[in-house]
Protein backbone atom coordinates (compact mmCIF):
# COMPACT_ATOMS: atom_id res chain seq x y z
CA UNK A 1 0.00 0.00 0.00
CA UNK A 2 1.24 3.59 -0.80
CA UNK A 3 0.67 6.12 2.00
CA UNK A 4 -1.28 9.06 0.51
CA UNK A 5 1.75 11.36 1.62
CA UNK A 6 4.48 9.92 -0.39
CA UNK A 7 2.40 11.86 -3.38
CA UNK A 8 3.68 14.98 -1.59
CA UNK A 9 7.17 13.40 -1.07
CA UNK A 10 7.14 12.69 -4.69
CA UNK A 11 7.15 15.92 -5.89
CA UNK A 12 9.92 16.97 -3.33
CA UNK A 13 12.29 14.23 -4.39
CA UNK A 14 11.43 11.04 -5.87
CA UNK A 15 14.30 9.28 -4.18
CA UNK A 16 12.17 9.79 -1.14
CA UNK A 17 9.63 7.39 -2.11
CA UNK A 18 12.15 4.87 -3.43
CA UNK A 19 14.04 4.99 0.11
CA UNK A 20 10.83 5.06 1.85
CA UNK A 21 8.94 1.81 0.00
CA UNK A 22 12.30 -0.12 -1.32
CA UNK A 23 14.56 0.21 1.46
CA UNK A 24 15.00 -0.54 4.98
CA UNK A 25 16.83 2.24 5.79
CA UNK A 26 15.28 4.24 8.67
CA UNK A 27 15.25 8.08 7.72
CA UNK A 28 17.09 10.62 10.40
CA UNK A 29 14.11 12.98 10.43
CA UNK A 30 14.98 16.50 10.64
CA UNK A 31 13.31 18.87 13.50
CA UNK A 32 10.90 20.27 11.38
CA UNK A 33 9.39 17.01 11.30
CA UNK A 34 9.09 16.39 15.30
CA UNK A 35 7.34 19.66 15.64
CA UNK A 36 4.83 18.42 12.46
CA UNK A 37 4.14 15.38 14.73
CA UNK A 38 3.27 17.53 17.55
CA UNK A 39 1.22 20.35 15.90
CA UNK A 40 -0.89 17.69 14.45
CA UNK A 41 -1.45 15.77 17.78
CA UNK A 42 -2.76 19.67 19.50
CA UNK A 43 -4.89 19.86 16.32
CA UNK A 44 -6.25 16.50 16.56
CA UNK A 45 -7.07 17.26 20.07
CA UNK A 46 -8.59 20.22 19.46
CA UNK A 47 -10.75 19.23 16.88
CA UNK A 48 -12.76 17.33 18.72
CA UNK A 49 -14.21 20.60 20.43
CA UNK A 50 -13.90 22.72 17.24
CA UNK A 51 -17.28 23.00 15.68
CA UNK A 52 -16.18 24.74 12.43
CA UNK A 53 -18.57 27.81 12.25
CA UNK A 54 -16.67 29.78 10.08
CA UNK A 55 -17.03 27.14 6.85
CA UNK A 56 -20.96 27.64 7.05
CA UNK A 57 -21.21 23.90 6.25
CA UNK A 58 -24.20 21.86 7.92
CA UNK A 59 -22.31 18.72 8.38
CA UNK A 60 -24.04 15.54 10.40
CA UNK A 61 -20.95 14.33 11.77
CA UNK A 62 -16.84 14.61 11.81
CA UNK A 63 -14.18 12.69 11.42
CA UNK A 64 -11.29 12.68 13.15
CA UNK A 65 -7.66 10.75 12.25
CA UNK A 66 -8.68 8.10 11.24
CA UNK A 67 -6.91 6.04 8.46
CA UNK A 68 -8.65 4.81 5.55
CA UNK A 69 -7.43 2.41 2.61
CA UNK A 70 -8.33 1.45 -0.59
CA UNK A 71 -7.45 -2.29 -2.14
CA UNK A 72 -7.97 -1.29 -5.88
CA UNK A 73 -5.51 1.69 -5.59
CA UNK A 74 -2.96 0.31 -3.17
CA UNK A 75 -3.65 3.56 -1.55
CA UNK A 76 -3.83 4.15 2.44
CA UNK A 77 -3.81 7.52 4.60
CA UNK A 78 -4.80 9.33 7.81
CA UNK A 79 -7.56 11.93 7.46
CA UNK A 80 -6.69 15.00 10.13
CA UNK A 81 -10.66 15.70 10.12
CA UNK A 82 -13.33 15.10 7.81
CA UNK A 83 -16.74 16.75 7.74
CA UNK A 84 -19.79 14.59 6.85
CA UNK A 85 -23.04 16.33 5.11
CA UNK A 86 -26.27 14.48 3.58
CA UNK A 87 -24.43 14.04 0.06
CA UNK A 88 -20.83 14.84 0.80
CA UNK A 89 -17.46 14.58 2.60
CA UNK A 90 -15.39 17.21 3.18
CA UNK A 91 -11.61 16.52 3.99
CA UNK A 92 -10.05 19.61 6.19
CA UNK A 93 -6.20 19.11 6.42
CA UNK A 94 -3.94 21.35 9.27
CA UNK A 95 -0.31 22.13 8.11
CA UNK A 96 2.25 23.92 10.23
CA UNK A 97 3.93 25.80 7.93
CA UNK A 98 2.70 29.47 7.29
CA UNK A 99 1.67 29.98 3.67
CA UNK A 100 -0.22 32.92 1.95
CA UNK A 101 -1.90 30.14 -0.46
CA UNK A 102 -1.81 26.34 -0.66
CA UNK A 103 0.74 24.17 -2.63
CA UNK A 104 0.15 22.34 -5.14
CA UNK A 105 1.23 19.13 -3.86
CA UNK A 106 -0.37 20.04 -0.33
CA UNK A 107 -3.81 19.96 -2.61
CA UNK A 108 -2.67 16.81 -4.61
CA UNK A 109 -2.15 14.95 -0.70
CA UNK A 110 -5.42 16.66 0.01
CA UNK A 111 -7.01 14.59 -3.11
CA UNK A 112 -5.74 11.40 -2.32
CA UNK A 113 -7.39 11.97 1.27
CA UNK A 114 -10.56 12.69 -0.26
CA UNK A 115 -10.47 10.20 -2.77
CA UNK A 116 -10.50 7.36 0.56
CA UNK A 117 -13.28 9.25 2.17
CA UNK A 118 -15.18 9.22 -0.96
CA UNK A 119 -15.06 5.53 -1.35
CA UNK A 120 -15.33 4.79 1.98
CA UNK A 121 -18.59 6.52 2.32
CA UNK A 122 -19.92 6.68 -1.46
CA UNK A 123 -20.24 10.24 -0.91
CA UNK A 124 -19.15 12.81 -3.40
CA UNK A 125 -15.98 14.95 -3.06
CA UNK A 126 -15.54 18.08 -4.44
CA UNK A 127 -14.28 20.18 -2.07
CA UNK A 128 -11.34 20.72 0.69
CA UNK A 129 -10.28 22.78 3.00
CA UNK A 130 -6.64 23.28 4.29
CA UNK A 131 -5.72 25.40 7.88
CA UNK A 132 -2.66 26.59 8.09
CA UNK A 133 -0.04 27.62 10.94
CA UNK A 134 -1.13 28.53 14.59
CA UNK A 135 -3.43 31.01 13.26
CA UNK A 136 -5.44 28.50 11.34
CA UNK A 137 -5.44 30.42 8.55
CA UNK A 138 -8.45 28.99 5.70
CA UNK A 139 -8.39 28.26 2.36
CA UNK A 140 -11.18 26.70 0.06
CA UNK A 141 -10.37 24.60 -2.16
CA UNK A 142 -12.29 22.94 -5.32
CA UNK A 143 -11.03 20.37 -7.12
CA UNK A 144 -10.24 20.30 -10.03
CA UNK A 145 -10.40 18.00 -13.22
CA UNK A 146 -6.49 19.09 -13.18
CA UNK A 147 -5.62 18.62 -9.71
CA UNK A 148 -7.32 14.52 -10.45
CA UNK A 149 -5.20 14.11 -13.10
CA UNK A 150 -2.51 15.04 -11.97
CA UNK A 151 -2.89 12.99 -8.67
CA UNK A 152 -3.42 9.96 -10.90
CA UNK A 153 -0.02 10.33 -12.67
CA UNK A 154 1.63 10.63 -9.67
CA UNK A 155 0.18 7.91 -8.34
CA UNK A 156 1.19 5.74 -11.13
CA UNK A 157 4.72 7.47 -11.36
CA UNK A 158 5.53 5.98 -7.89
CA UNK A 159 4.05 2.57 -9.25
CA UNK A 160 6.69 2.65 -11.33
CA UNK A 161 9.70 3.35 -9.41
CA UNK A 162 7.68 0.18 -7.27
CA UNK A 163 7.77 -1.91 -10.28
CA UNK A 164 11.06 -0.98 -11.93
CA UNK A 165 12.98 -0.85 -8.58
CA UNK A 166 15.92 1.41 -10.04
CA UNK A 167 17.00 4.41 -7.99
CA UNK A 168 15.18 7.25 -9.71
CA UNK A 169 16.83 10.45 -11.01
CA UNK A 170 16.55 13.61 -8.95
CA UNK A 171 16.17 17.56 -9.55
CA UNK A 172 16.24 17.80 -6.21
CA UNK A 173 18.55 21.62 -5.03
CA UNK A 174 21.16 21.67 -2.40
CA UNK A 175 17.89 23.75 -0.37
CA UNK A 176 15.52 20.68 -0.39
CA UNK A 177 18.88 18.09 -0.05
CA UNK A 178 19.83 19.85 3.20
CA UNK A 179 16.24 19.40 4.55
CA UNK A 180 15.91 15.34 3.65
CA UNK A 181 15.91 12.38 5.99
CA UNK A 182 17.99 10.35 3.73
CA UNK A 183 20.33 13.08 2.50
CA UNK A 184 23.59 10.54 4.24
CA UNK A 185 21.86 7.41 1.62
CA UNK A 186 22.28 10.05 -1.72
CA UNK A 187 25.53 10.53 -2.22
CA UNK A 188 25.61 11.75 -5.91
CA UNK A 189 23.60 14.80 -5.02
CA UNK A 190 26.09 16.91 -2.34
Amino acid sequence: MIPINLIRQYHFCPRIVYFNLLTNIKPIYPRHVSLGKDYHKIQEKLSRYRRFKKLHIDFKEIIIDKYFEDKELEIVGKIDTALITQDEIIPIEFKQKSGKKPTFVHILQLYGYGYLLSKAYSLEFKQAFIFYDQNLKLHHINITQKTKDQFFKTLQNIKDILEDEIFPNSNANEAKCSQCEYINFCDDRI
